[in-house]
């Protein structure tokens, strides 16, 4: 369980790095958008998933 959160993490940071370093907020907004909302997903998912692996 560890390793796939470590991963979403990882995919995570990617993406928002990748945002910030193409500048997309400013050039193009509905692929800042887009990139934006899997950023949100991700976090939804490391956050259910670690506190799963917390109760058991």
């Amino acid at each position: 369980m560890e390793y796939v959160i470590e991963l979403l993490e990882k995919n995570r940071k990617f993406l928002e790095r990748n945002i910030r370093q193409a500048n997309l907020m400013k050039t193009d907004t509905n692929t800042a958008i887009l990139a934006l909302s899997k950023v949100d997903e991700l976090r939804r998912a490391i956050k259910i998933l670690k506190l799963k692996n917390r109760k058991q």
